[in-house]
């Protein structure tokens, strides 16, 4: 064996959540994907936790009056 393999730990956040309903949640606040404070949370949860990154996902989405 060429040496110990290690495991890296990645937190993937998906705003919206990572079912099309997940806003509807009973235990789900839409508002606080606008606060940053939100995500400085996630993150401080994820570092405590010994993770080695934050990856925050995004998906192409345009408004209904762009032409």
């Amino acid at each position: 064996m060429t040496g110990a393999r290690e495991l890296r730990l990645n937190l993937f956040v998906y705003p919206g959540g990572h079912h099309e309903a997940a806003w509807r949640h009973g235990s789900s606040d839409p508002a606080r994907l606008l606060d940053i404070r939100f995500y400085q949370d996630l993150a401080r949860c994820a570092e405590a936790a010994a993770f080695d990154g934050v990856f925050l996902a995004d998906g192409p989405a345009l408004a209904d009056n762009v032409r």
